[in-house]
């Protein structure tokens, strides 16, 4: 009975183990925005901007987004929005600073730019990238928001930050399967030692 109910335990655990992996989610939520990133597949990412239109800290009253950068994703050759508001543009020869527009450098991503588009309260890009190495584990995000649409430098902080991957169900499966065969030996070592 207890060999079984080990190798029961056992058998769910490697079962879960087997599951496909899921695609990198990422999540952050700064000055009460939060932007999220979804792997859609080996070279393809989707950025969502969500809540921008009440942001808070010194990011409160931006109206616009100027521009957005991600990096730290590879070797990136080219990149183009494949949907998304506005007409942005991507440079991947240059990075974004504190000053609106990309500027002259270098970077490991895309920079992302053109005429200012209004903030909404949900915006979401689809993004395909070329390149060696693409990795879209935990990516670095950079953004420009702005109050009126002619200004020269962003509004508060440019945000400049890895976006943490969401750890995926089977992890949190993985967890639960192995917490409940821990649990489970304690028990059996008790009842064993009751005995005794």
């Amino acid at each position: 009975m207890k060999i079984r109910a080990i190798s029961g335990a056992m058998l769910a655990a490697l079962s879960l183990a087997a599951l496909p992996a899921v695609a990198a989610s990422n999540s952050l939520t700064f000055q009460g925005v939060t932007f999220n990133t979804d792997a859609l597949d080996a070279d393809t990412q989707k950025l969502e901007i969500l809540n921008a239109t009440s942001a808070t800290g010194n990011w409160a009253g931006v109206n616009w987004l100027k521009a957005f950068e991600i990096k730290d994703i590879g070797n990136v050759t080219a990149a183009s929005i494949v949907s998304g508001p506005g007409s942005f543009a991507a440079d991947v020869t240059q990075g974004l600073s504190a000053n609106v527009g990309c500027t002259t450098g270098s970077t490991n991503g895309a920079c992302f730019t053109g005429s200012p588009i209004a903030l909404t309260s949900a915006m979401t890009w689809v993004i395909d990238f070329t390149g060696t190495g693409l990795n879209f584990a935990t990516p670095h995000l950079k953004v420009q928001f702005l109050k009126t649409a002619g200004q020269d430098k962003a509004t508060g902080d440019l945000l400049s930050r890895e976006i943490p991957p969401i750890p995926e169900p089977e992890t949190y499966a993985m967890m639960l399967a192995g917490m409940g065969l821990v649990g489970f030996i304690a028990r059996r070592r008790r009842a064993e030692q009751g005995k005794a």
